[in-house]
Formats: structure tokens, sequence, C-alpha cells
């Protein structure tokens, strides 16, 4: 199974890295808002955050709630990053969601802990939007990377948000790779009922099986048990893995107290 990694976001962040270096935005300017970008490019909120979330963790700008986006430099500081073929095979999804079991479940658990009623309320905001468009890919993988996000947010500890800044492209990959299997087995499955109204009945969508999954670990987290959000998340990723086929052999399976 192959994947190219071109999205919405790869175009956004591309367009105003090019503006920056350019001096369009000059060094100790702000950026357009959010608003602005969203209409200009025609593209969600969720899509802006990540493509502005991008040019930070290269060194571009200085991002602050509330305060907009500061221009700091035209040129590039990539910082830690993993090597991203423009290709992602079955090997290298597999090494990405072994990565992913660890820290976002560790992460999941710490915001289980540390969470604010603003965290809260913004992942359950994200979940909502991502209910209205889980057939819709792009929308879709725009608000299932920032559920994602926002956990790392909730931990209050900035290396988990810069470490996922850092892996966002290979993040990216594995979150694309896993909702498009789903869309593509969910129509599958579709039509392999078409026309037995009791069996298509039957058939719960697996897109938002999927979704179940992302709000039994808000669930865990609301509730503030740590354990139960680590394992939850990381059931959701183990699930994941076998949803595209990968060897999950090397993640530990927990079972949920």
């Amino acid at each position: 199974m192959q994947l190219t990694t071109s999205t919405l976001t790869d175009r956004v962040a591309q367009a105003l890295m090019q503006r920056i270096a350019d001096g369009v935005y000059p060094v100790g300017t702000k950026l357009p808002s959010g608003k602005m970008l969203a209409g200009e490019f025609s593209v969600s909120a969720a899509v802006i955050r990540e493509a502005t979330e991008r040019l930070r963790t290269k060194g571009l700008v200085r991002t602050r709630q509330g305060a907009g986006c500061v221009v700091l430099s035209r040129d590039v500081h990539e910082g830690f990053q993993l090597p991203v073929p423009e290709m992602v095979d079955r090997n290298a999804l597999g090494h990405i969601y072994e990565l992913r079991f660890e820290i976002e479940g560790a992460a999941a658990a710490l915001a289980a802990v540390r969470a604010t009623d603003e965290d809260l309320r913004q992942m359950q905001e994200i979940l909502q939007s991502l209910e209205k468009s889980l057939h819709q890919p792009e929308e879709a993988l725009e608000w299932d990377v920032g559920f994602h996000r926002a956990i790392a947010d909730a931990t209050h500890n900035p290396h988990y948000r810069d470490l996922l800044a850092y892996l966002a492209r290979q993040w990216r990959q594995s979150v694309q790779a896993a909702r498009l299997h789903t869309l593509k087995a969910e129509q599958a499955l579709q039509a392999k009922t078409a026309g037995n109204s009791k069996r298509a009945q039957a058939v719960t969508t697996l897109s938002r099986q999927v979704h179940a999954e992302h709000e039994q670990v808000l669930e865990a987290i609301r509730r503030r048990q740590p354990e139960l959000a680590r394992s939850r998340a990381q059931t959701h990723l183990r699930k994941a893995s076998e949803r595209l086929g990968l060897d999950t052999s090397a993640f530990a399976r927990k079972a949920e107290s």
C-alpha cells in the first residue's frame, strides 16, 4: 500500500513559506488572521492551524493564543526531523504506528491529569466537527490530526506538542492511510449489502466505529483516569494498525480497566 503525501496543509504551508521568503510578510509583522487565510485558500480553520504550526516548527513564526502569528525569520530551521519519503509503504507505516503507540498513549495519560476545562471543550468541539465530516476525506483528516494534537496540547508539556509538530508529516501520513482505508472498506461493505435492507441496517459503519474510539479516549481523559486514557489511546492505534493489515505483534495489548 502506497500513499501520496500532498494535502491541503502541504499546499497552504508551502505558499506561506514562499511568501515569507519573498518578503511578502516581512520579519516582525503578523500573518493575516486565520479567518482571512482560510477564506483566501478556501480551506477550513483546521488546515490553517496545521499550516501555521508547521511554519512555527521551522522557526519561521511565533504563535501565541489570541495574538496571531508573528514572522521571526525568512530562513527555515528544520530542527529534529525524520526522513519522509514521498511515498509511504507498509513497513514505514508500521514504524510510525509503533512510535505513535507509545508517545500518544503517554500523552493521553498525562492529559487525563492536566487537561483544563478549556482543553476538554476544545477536544469535544473537534470531535463534533470530525463527526460532521466523516465522509469528507480532506476535512476529516484535518480534524482527526487536530484531535491528536489537542491531546498533546492538553499535557501542558510543550515537548509533546513540539515532538508531534516535528513528526507532523509522518503522523499525517499514518492518519490519512487509516482514514482512506476505512472509507474504502466501508464502501465495499455497503456494496455487498446493497438491495438487502435488513443487512444494510445491521451494518455499523466503520467510520463511526473509529469515531467511537476517539470519543472513548476523550471520555477517559474527562473522567481523569490516566491509565484508562492510555489504554484507550493505545487500543485505538492498535485497531487502526490492524485495519491496515499491519503487524501488531510489537504492541502491548493492555486490557482496559
